[in-house]
């Protein structure tokens, strides 16, 4: 099989696609316009590919090669020789299918349209509801994906570099202590703030929490009881009580040179990559953090979603001095909204409202 891939504006269809015929194809070809912006994300699609395969293809039947070809989007010549090139590859057009989705108009109607009538074969994916329809010269087949991709193919599959991300035996191994420092997490939070300023040493009384920490050398860790205990928790319950295909917690990438990022939650569901910024506060700059995660899902995936979760204040509160503080206005909401970013935020936590929130915004 050939796996024909023409790189539009957006990537979404491409990485679902090539995982799910990985095992099939010998050869996927990336087809991508000279304009300077689609060279560069070729570049850096060419290298998902090429690390994916040599990563994942543990025996030479799943190896496939890479290749590319670039061309005119506004010349039917160019467009007509890479057809030609194409075909040349192999001895049976009808091994050669050709994923259309976001490929630039010119180029995909023109080389469906050629391929087509050699029996070829034409995919378009649907990244709603995750399957793709085959077209033939004679009719469309349906199918829903087999194979949805985990957090590590997708990352690798963007060109992306993981740095670090947390070992999923080790959150394992403290559970039940996390889960014991979260009970009351309310109370909990006071002892994060109290710590924030002085050492456990100067800390009168929570010797419950003193003992668990110690229990997994973290009891002069400041920054994994100001923030790492509540990640944690939000993890356990994202994994023992929802569906996603894969999640991960506290995570460190790479999008490009001197430009990396940290996520607390990572998930990927059907092939969407999604992640929560978790905040255990009496308060934060809402706007700050729209923007942010705004930015960072341009990078992450084009159709995942973002929650930002802050809990511990209320979302308005009067100062001392009189002054009115506001985590999240009217404004930050409707740019959120806009972004595909929830916003849930409480002074108290409700662990029932928060599954089911992130269970009709992600699943």
């Amino acid at each position: 099989m050939i796996l024909v891939s023409i790189l539009g504006d957006f990537h979404s269809s491409i990485l679902p696609i090539s995982y799910e015929f990985k095992e099939k194809m010998h050869k996927h070809i990336i087809v991508y316009d000279d304009s300077g912006h689609d060279v560069r994300e070729s570049w850096r699609i060419l290298r998902g590919q090429n690390d994916f395969m040599k990563a994942y293809s543990t025996h030479s039947k799943d190896k496939y090669e890479v290749l590319s070809i670039q061309v005119q989007e506004d010349s039917y010549e160019s467009i007509n020789e890479c057809f030609e090139r194409i075909k040349e590859m192999t001895s049976n057009p009808k091994d050669i299918y050709l994923n259309a989705t976001d490929g630039l108009s010119s180029i995909a109607v023109l080389l469906s349209s050629k391929f087509l009538s050699l029996g070829s074969k034409v995919i378009a994916y649907d990244k709603y509801a995750n399957t793709y329809n085959l077209h033939h010269s004679t009719g469309i087949n349906k199918y829903n994906i087999q194979h949805n991709m985990d957090i590590e193919s997708h990352l690798m599959l963007k060109g992306y570099k993981l740095i670090t991300v947390t070992d999923k035996s080790v959150l394992e191994q403290r559970k039940d202590v996390i889960l014991k420092l979260s009970e009351d997490l309310h109370r909990f939070k006071t002892f994060s703030t109290l710590r924030q300023n002085q050492s456990v040493e100067n800390i009168e009384g929570y010797e419950d929490y003193k003992s668990l920490l110690k229990s997994i050398g973290k009891l002069d860790n400041q920054v994994f009881v100001q923030g790492t205990v509540f990640e944690e928790y939000i993890y356990h319950l994202i994994v023992d009580n929802l569906d996603f295909d894969d999640v991960w917690m506290g995570v460190r990438i790479e999008f490009q040179e001197n430009l990396e990022n940290e996520f607390d939650i990572l998930m990927i569901k059907n092939n969407h990559l999604h992640t929560i910024e978790c905040k255990l506060v009496s308060g934060l700059q809402g706007e700050h953090y729209v923007y942010k995660t705004e930015l960072i899902m341009e990078y992450l995936d084009d159709d995942g979603k973002a929650m930002i979760l802050s809990i511990g204040g209320d979302n308005e509160r009067t100062t001392k001095s009189g002054n009115k503080k506001v985590q999240f206005s009217l404004g930050d909401k409707a740019r959120a909204h806009y972004g595909h970013i929830a916003i849930h935020q409480s002074k108290l936590f409700d662990q029932e409202k928060f599954l089911d929130e992130v269970r009709e915004w992600f699943l």
